[in-house]
């Protein structure tokens, strides 16, 4: 009878933590940012612009066909929310 009650406390307490898991895995989805906007500040000439985001700049590849001049706004896409994988998507 104690090894049935064991086992049972063990399965609801798994169930609590998978429970926690995944409400923390989706608050972090959630709050992952994915796409910012921002600002041309010149073109590298090496298919990399010079970006504004977040009042910071940032040589990001330019994912685009597109030429892009100073003061353009344009969207970075952070590749699985990963800052350090960015690329810019489109001209805004």
């Amino acid at each position: 009878m104690q090894l049935m009650h064991t086992l049972y406390t063990m399965e609801k307490y798994d169930e609590k933590a998978i429970s926690v898991l995944a409400r923390a895995i989706a608050d972090t989805l959630n709050n992952t940012r994915y796409d910012y906007e921002g600002f041309i500040q010149k073109d590298n000439g090496d298919g990399t612009c010079r970006v504004i985001v977040n009042q910071k700049p940032y040589d990001i590849k330019n994912g685009t066909a597109l030429t892009f001049t100073p003061g353009n706004k344009c969207l970075v896409y952070c590749i699985s929310g990963d800052f350090n994988r960015k690329v810019i998507l489109a001209k805004l």
